[in-house]
């Protein structure tokens, strides 16, 4: 938001110098991100009259123009601009002027003749980006009359960063307010005094609103006799200084209004309205239209649109349609002033690609009970600027009036969240420079009354807020932190946590943060489907922060990436947090734990230079879930097989305990790899927080160091493709041979010598007595009973050699 100070002084006074008003303003949360001066002191500029005009011997586009600028001489100069003519008056820079782009101008041939100076355009002045011709002045101006007396003093313009939550400061009005509480001024508020004709507002338009919801207040003003023209110089010299192209007086006007109210409006030639209607409507299916920047645009179902008795007038909040602008023969104006819901507009504006001045304000929110003062105010000026008549009365489709919002607080409490001792009659007066009003005052609690336009205003830390900024973050003694011993308090959930990541990095996994926040094309990657599942902000800081994470993987495939980019070649994340879902249309928060690997984690040095194939990824990250559950005492675990998007098809698994799911774990999907130039497999698991905290406290049996020594055995089972590990690991545990201590898979191979369809399975068992030592024949006698058991129950033989 660009804020002239001269402008802003004609609503509140203040005495203080830039850098101070500029602190003042960044200590209350108005950010300044930059001050420019717009103009100079102009030295050698002065007014110009051209009094003669002849064609440039050597160039169609040129002509030599004779200017008289009050000196005993007039000047011969070269000028390509298409308005110049005799007798005009414009900004003159004769031979020896230095220009604000710091350029000092020198006698010049161009094409071969001589030109002693420069006719001047705004751009040339640094007075805007305007070059499509001379910046005329008034025709009654003296030649040679210094510049700086026909512009003004230069122009300093603070650009303020305002906050999602402080749409009430997107205007010159809200700033004022603003720095009337911080400088104990008197806020003046321009007047918007109408006089009407005794024409019918209601004859002469017809306003529906079918979607109350997406458009809560709808106004529409009627002017006759208006005269399209230039606005007057002051308003477009404060339109241009804001950053705004002034156009013509009607269209400046809505602008002007906007800026200094903070409330986008729409001016139509209501000539153009066909029937004298509308339609406040969505769009329908397949319907386009052409909007004012000239592009046909396709509109959507969920798109709001300003539709007249035939066709869409304009994408509501967002930009006007090309059939019903302001025309140069417009003469009856119908006027719009609007509420439409935030969501609504940003989902449009993103939708079509178009950010402008209106959809930056309504998606953030605007005041709907002054809707038709900003309406008024409008109509006051166009009537003053542009000759128009007001016909009588308004068309206001209001149908659920605004609430007014109370809030109930403690004053101790708003002091102990401060930390400092702020007296309540100080509070009072806070509440009352800023327009908050008091009810049921106690002395010890009281109710607060919030104005319509304070949007942000919902809580009582809210007002904890208000207070601490306008009282003085700098004023709030530093205190010495104090630990408060709360006895019967529960901290078993935190203990539990902390030990959770001990025993993460004890596995060789380090820990990852990220923000909650994400956005749609990054959780897309992974899952296109759910979408209606996911929880939008309504007012984002920014689209790459716009949405709820639905799950912790997408970040953390992200931060692999990252790391692969700047040559980080292996790496093994975890982070817990927060993840957000729609369950049956209802807003559901979990705490999880991610895992993620890329690269060769699970070799040795010595090994780590061959490529990574996907069943090693895989049964590392399975291994590593594995070990975690282990170690958070947790039995009765199992896999199960399934498809889910953000992985690759017969690469994940659901984890179970006890039949429950609890968690996934997999191979990441390509689409995802691809995004991040992730060239080998990736794994990633995601597990449910308070699964893996049930039994963290739960002491671990103890068992007695082995006395005596082991016996182990391999063997390989050649058996259908088709069975799967944990078939076997249940048929052991069922078979449960006599001293087998532990078994394991140490591989799985398919191809040459194995029959097609067939795979191998190679197990390890150790054996093991705490009473004697095996002997060879023992063991060989169990081992062989297990052997028979497992190849009768699969079908399975034994791979020879």
């Amino acid at each position: 938001m660009k804020v002239p100070v001269s402008w802003l002084k004609e609503y509140v006074d203040f005495e203080d110098t830039i850098e101070g008003l500029a602190d003042k303003l960044t200590f209350a949360g108005l950010e300044v991100e930059a001050i420019e001066t717009i103009g100079s002191d102009f030295e050698g500029v002065v007014t110009g009259e051209v009094v003669h005009i002849e064609p440039h011997p050597g160039a169609d586009k040129l002509q030599m123009c004779t200017v008289e600028y009050g000196a005993d001489e007039a000047m011969r100069v070269v000028c390509g601009a298409p308005n110049v003519e005799v007798g005009g008056k414009y900004p003159f820079a004769p031979v020896g002027t230095t220009l604000p782009c710091g350029i000092t101008l020198k006698k010049a041939k161009i094409r071969g003749e001589v030109s002693m100076g420069m006719l001047c355009a705004k751009d040339e002045l640094g007075l805007g980006e305007d070059h499509s011709g001379l910046l005329v002045l008034d025709a009654a101006l003296e030649p040679g009359t210094p510049f700086v007396k026909v512009w003004g003093e230069p122009e300093t313009v603070i650009e303020l960063e305002i906050t999602p939550n402080r749409p009430d400061c997107l205007s010159m009005i809200g700033v004022a307010r603003e720095m009337a509480v911080l400088y104990g001024s008197e806020l003046r508020v321009p007047k918007a005094e109408i006089s009407e004709t005794n024409d019918d507002v209601n004859t002469e338009i017809s306003v529906t609103v079918e979607d109350e919801e997406k458009c809560p207040r709808y106004t529409a003003r009627v002017l006759k006799g208006a005269k399209i023209a230039p606005s007057p110089e002051w308003m477009q010299k404060r339109l241009e200084a804001a950053g705004i192209r002034p156009i013509s007086n009607v269209v400046d006007i809505t602008n002007y209004v906007m800026l200094e109210t903070g409330y986008p409006l729409h001016a139509f030639d209501k000539t153009l309205v066909a029937g004298d209607q509308i339609i406040v409507r969505t769009a329908k299916p397949g319907e386009k239209m052409h909007t004012l920047d000239d592009t046909e645009r396709e509109l959507t179902e969920e798109m709001l649109v300003i539709a007249d008795a035939e066709k869409p007038s304009a994408v509501a909040g967002v930009m006007g349609g090309a059939g019903s602008e302001i025309k140069d023969d417009t003469s009856t104006i119908l006027l719009e002033a609007a509420a439409f819901e935030p969501s609504t507009i940003r989902h449009t504006a993103k939708s079509l690609g178009l950010i402008t001045d209106s959809s930056y304000r309504f998606q953030r929110g605007v005041n709907t009970d002054s809707v038709e003062w900003a309406s008024r105010r409008a109509a006051a000026l166009m009537c003053e600027l542009a000759g128009a008549k007001l016909c009588k009365g308004i068309v206001d489709v209001y149908p659920k009036p605004k609430a007014q919002i109370k809030i109930p607080f403690a004053w101790k409490r708003i002091e102990s969240m401060i930390g400092a001792t702020i007296p309540t009659d100080d509070m009072k007066r806070i509440f009352q420079i800023l327009e908050i009003g008091i009810e049921d005052d106690n002395g010890k609690s009281a109710t607060a009354v919030v104005p319509s336009f304070r949007l942000d205003l919902e809580r009582e830390v809210d007002l904890v807020e208000e207070i601490a900024r306008i009282h003085g973050v700098d004023n709030v003694p530093a205190k010495t932190p104090l630990a408060k011993v709360i006895p019967d308090s529960d901290d078993s959930r935190v203990r539990a946590i902390a030990e959770l990541r001990v025993r993460l990095q004890g596995l060789g996994v380090s820990e990852i943060l990220n923000y909650t926040l994400v956005n749609h094309p990054l959780l897309d990657l992974f899952n296109k489907e759910n979408r209606e599942n996911r929880e939008e902000l309504p007012h984002p800081i920014s689209v790459d922060q716009s949405v709820m994470r639905t799950s912790l993987i997408p970040q953390l495939v992200e931060s692999l990436g990252r790391n692969h980019s700047r040559q980080i070649d292996e790496a093994c994340f975890y982070e817990l947090g927060r993840v957000f879902n729609r369950i049956d249309g209802a807003p559901v928060q979990t705490e999880t734990v991610s895992l993620g690997m890329m690269g060769p984690t699970g070799r040795s040095l010595l090994e780590k230079r061959a490529a990574v194939s996907d069943e090693e990824m895989f049964v590392w990250m399975k291994g590593l879930v594995e070990k975690l559950l282990s170690a958070q005492s947790i039995d009765a675990v199992s896999f199960k097989a399934e498809d889910r998007p953000e992985f690759e098809n017969g690469k994940v698994v659901s984890v179970l305990i006890d039949g429950k799911v609890i968690g996934c774990m997999g191979l990441v999907n390509k689409t995802a790899r691809d995004e991040w130039r992730l060239t080998g497999p990736v794994a990633a698991a995601e597990l449910n927080l308070d699964t893996l905290l049930k039994n963290a406290f739960e002491i671990a049996k103890i068992e007695d160091l082995a006395q005596f020594p082991s016996m182990s055995r391999d063997i390989a089972l050649v058996l259908d493709e088709s069975t799967r590990h944990e078939n076997v690991v249940a048929l052991i545990e069922k078979a449960n041979p006599k001293d087998l201590e532990c078994f394991g898979l140490f591989d799985v191979y398919q191809g040459k010598g194995i029959e097609k369809g067939k795979k191998s399975l190679a197990y390890t068992f150790v054996y093991r007595s705490a009473k004697q030592t095996l002997t060879d024949k023992k063991v060989n006698k169990a081992h062989q009973k297990l052997v028979d058991f497992l190849c009768k129950q699969l079908g399975a033989t034994l791979r020879e050699g």
